[in-house]
Parts: C-alpha cells; sequence; structure tokens
C-alpha cells in the first residue's frame, strides 16, 4: 500500500515535470504604515515587479522588486517626502481555490526620507485574491528594521515600520 502511495505521487507531483512556468507579475499598490522611532505614519504608492519560476506543485519561487513614493507625517515635525526601493526573494503557492499566498525577505531595503536614508531588512507576508480575469487582489503585511542610516545628525535608535499594502497585480506565465 506504502509502495502504491509513494507511485501515485510521484506520476500525480512530478508527471508533468517538463512544463515550467515563468511568472512575471508587475503591480501597483498603495502602502499605510506606522514607524517606530521616529514615531509617525508612511503613506504612498508602489509600483513593483515579481519575477518566479513557478513549479508543476502550484510553487514558485523568485524575486519581487518594488520602487515606493509618498510621504512620512512624523507625530513630531513637518511632513516629508519618501522614496523607497526593496529587492526581496520571495516563496508563494499558488491554491486551487482563488487564493495565492507568499513569503518574502529582503535582500536590499532602502528608504530616503528628507536628507537621510535608512537602509535595513524587511520581512513582507502577502495573500492574494485570483478570482477575477486577469488580475490579484493582494493584501500584504510588511515589517521594516532600518539599521543603517545617512543624515546631517547621527541617529542612535532603531526605526521600525509596519505597513499594510493593497495592490492589484497582473499575473502572466509563460
Amino acid at each position: 500500500m506504502k509502495k502504491l502511495l509513494v507511485v501515485l505521487v510521484a506520476v500525480l507531483g512530478f508527471g508533468s515535470i517538463s512544463k515550467a512556468d515563468i511568472l512575471i507579475e508587475p503591480y501597483v499598490g498603495y502602502e499605510m504604515g506606522k514607524a517606530t522611532d521616529p514615531d509617525g505614519k508612511l503613506t504612498g504608492s508602489q509600483l513593483g515587479l515579481r519575477l518566479a519560476y513557478k513549479t508543476p506543485l502550484m510553487l514558485w519561487v523568485g524575486a519581487d522588486y518594488t520602487m515606493g513614493s509618498g510621504e512620512t507625517d512624523p507625530d513630531v515635525g513637518a511632513k516629508e517626502d519618501a522614496k523607497r526601493s526593496t529587492l526581496s526573494g520571495v516563496v508563494g503557492i499558488d491554491f486551487p481555490i482563488l487564493l495565492r499566498a507568499w513569503v518574502g525577505v529582503g535582500l536590499t531595503n532602502d528608504i530616503k526620507v528628507g536628507d537621510y536614508k535608512f537602509e535595513g531588512k524587511n520581512v513582507k507576508v502577502g495573500l492574494g485574491f485570483t478570482g477575477l480575469p486577469f488580475v490579484s487582489l493582494n493584501l500584504e503585511y510588511i515589517k521594516d528594521t532600518w539599521d543603517k542610516w545617512d543624515g546631517p545628525i547621527a541617529l542612535t535608535t532603531d526605526a521600525q515600520n509596519e505597513s499594510y499594502v493593497f495592490s492589484v497585480s497582473l499575473p502572466l506565465e509563460f
């Protein structure tokens, strides 16, 4: 019985191994977040692209690049423009029930706010609804930790940001 189960899994799971897909997924989104050290809010638009290798087993592995433009609204002080760029490694799964999920880890992550440039790490978790034709409606949670910075004044605190991003993407498979 165990041998039959192993053969069945091998045939159904890897039977179409010669069919490999490339996933190209451009997206546009809106980010809303709360920053600490300095305290405040971060909002803005995002433009991104996911490139991934999609296996026959519904899994995909690839890279996610995001550019963002918005503003920070600190609890103390004036609003300032912010520009973000992030390159993440992502692993995802496309469920057969109109959902997809992914996890990403930032390989490079920086944001420029006024005269300061912050660099650090991030982790993201996303969930997408694929029930509409051609598009995916996505919600991501992003946790940023900034541990390096350049600017006119040396900062001595660890800046962090927790954001939610709502995006619309066009997952294309080749």
